[in-house]
């Protein structure tokens, strides 16, 4: 950016001793201006980068230091898996032994005995067994993946360091359906929550506590249940759901950016772009201008962003006192359409345009349209009568064809054209011999007044200058005033504001008509 700015200096310097032109150095300073826009843009994307990268080594550094840890855990795991290998193999030796289910059954059969014996008593109160509690000193085994107990024999000596405590209590349950009626629980971690509660449903289940909790995970997914899948559980009982969310993100800043830069930032951001509005703007086309949602402001995932991008910037042209030909092809060299061309009674020029729709200087997107109004001259037509609308329409039976014309030329010819027609002898027609109301056409521009008084079928007679403290090129007095009444073959005499010196009124009739 120093550079830049040294080099805008260098030029300032060059411009000033006349080394290079003035339109040379707007064309440079043009485009060191869009460089330096664009290094601007360059900068906020390594800046985004850049956090984001920062981010990335923190986040493998954490992971670095969790590997480590538990690379020490599984070492001490795998020397404390050493140890008591060595004990068993010790302990294992050829005792009698049980396995869980008889160990079970067993216990059972003394129950059951236990049961009936009380059931025998005919007399005195009743007794039922319904709790057990159990103390069992044996050595634990494994064999064939099996866990299986070690009885001692009489004449063992087992120290009781070496024997396990085995504590449980047996416990006598009503006629309820058995373990055999349960049903495994699916596994639904990882699925959405439509599709767990879908499985449930298909497994006999029924979802139960929806719970969330934030978490790295796409929002929606199951990150943990209860029963946890393969348990068994009661048929339609309740598996209760934990959901990832993702509660909020940080809304980036995209002015400046690129609009496809700024999209790729959006979605990394786990935003959604709901739509993009254009602008017209002198930075380059597709430069972010604008975002509805404020930067580093936190706000839900997937909220939805409107961006304001600029597009290029068109001016509609001064078209007023141009002949039709040449309008056109100001037209087509602006950047803008041509819209409904419509013919006007008038006694001016006949071809030359009257008004048009849009205001001269007003910043317009591309492809924007501008009607026209062109001078019919005195023939009888119906005003207000669509001509054509080109490129497709042929004009040439309408108007002359002639080359383009600087703005001073076409000015001069429409005033001569004027005063030819003032001293040229009257027309016989009725419609011309009826009387008018003179309209006001004080403080307009001589070319609007002009196309007034053409529509009201009152001539213009003669038109002079005056120096005045109004607008150049207005109106500042007529004659007859306005109300009166008169033949139409009788003109108006204007006289119209100009600025002293006169070489001012000559810059600021030409600022008007400058293609």
């Amino acid at each position: 950016m120093k550079n830049i700015s040294e080099l805008r200096s260098s030029l300032d310097v060059f411009r000033k001793a006349g080394t290079i032109d003035a339109s040379s150095y707007s064309s440079i300073m043009t485009k060191l201006k869009d460089t330096e826009i664009e290094f601007e843009s360059v900068e906020k994307e390594v800046l985004v980068y850049k956090e984001n990268l920062d981010k990335l080594l923190g986040e493998k550094l954490v992971l670095e230091r969790e590997k480590s840890s538990l690379a020490a855990q599984v070492t001490k795991l795998s020397n404390e898996k050493a140890d008591l290998e060595s004990r068993i193999s010790i302990l294992q030796k050829n005792r009698p032994v049980l396995s869980s289910s008889n160990l079970v059954s067993s216990f059972a059969s003394s129950l059951a005995e236990m049961d009936k014996g009380l059931k025998k008593v005919q007399s005195g109160p009743k007794y039922l067994v319904s709790n057990m509690n159990v103390t069992l000193k044996t050595n634990i085994a494994l064999e064939g993946g099996e866990l299986r107990f070690q009885m001692p024999k009489a004449d063992d000596i087992i120290s009781p360091e070496n024997l396990s405590t085995i504590e449980f209590s047996l416990k006598a349950v009503s006629d309820k359906p058995g373990i055999g009626s349960y049903k495994e629980v699916p596994d639904l971690i990882g699925l959405s929550k439509e599709e767990a509660e879908s499985k449930l449903l298909e497994s006999g289940f029924k979802a139960g506590d929806i719970l969330e909790k934030e978490s790295r995970t796409p929002q929606g997914t199951v990150i943990a249940q209860l029963p946890s899948g393969g348990s068994l559980a009661e048929p339609k009982a309740a598996v209760d759901l934990t959901i990832s969310r993702l509660l909020s993100v940080k809304v980036p800043d995209l002015v400046g950016l690129g609009l496809e830069t700024a999209k790729a930032l959006l979605e990394k951001s786990r935003l959604r772009l709901e739509g993009v509005k254009e602008k017209p703007s002198d930075k380059n086309p597709g430069t972010v201008l604008a975002q509805n949602l404020n930067p580093d402001s936190e706000v839900e995932v997937n909220s939805a962003i409107v961006l304001t991008v600029s597009t290029k910037v068109y001016k509609v042209p001064n078209l007023l006192g141009l002949e039709f030909e040449s309008a056109k092809q100001v037209i087509e060299k602006s950047g803008i359409q041509p819209g409904e061309i419509k013919e006007q009674l008038s006694s001016g020029k006949q071809g030359i345009v009257l008004t048009q729709s849009l205001k001269p200087g007003l910043e317009v997107e591309a492809n924007s349209k501008v009607d026209l109004v062109v001078s019919a001259g005195e023939k009888e037509v119906v005003p207000g009568k669509p001509l054509r609308t080109f490129p497709e329409a042929v004009v040439k039976e309408t108007v002359n064809k002639v080359s383009f014309e600087t703005p001073s030329k076409l000015q001069s010819e429409t005033t001569s054209q004027v005063s030819r027609e003032t001293s040229a002898s009257v027309p016989s027609e009725p419609f011309k011999q009826e009387s008018k109301l003179v309209p006001g056409v004080t403080g307009m521009y001589l070319e609007k007044a002009v196309a007034l008084l053409g529509a009201q079928g009152i001539k213009v007679g003669k038109v002079s200058e005056a120096i005045s403290t109004g607008a150049a090129g207005t109106v500042i007095s007529q004659n007859p005033g306005a109300g009166s009444a008169v033949n139409l073959s009788v003109p108006i005499n204007l006289v119209v504001s100009k600025q002293a010196p006169e070489t001012q009124l000559r810059r600021s009739t030409l600022s008007r008509l400058k293609l």
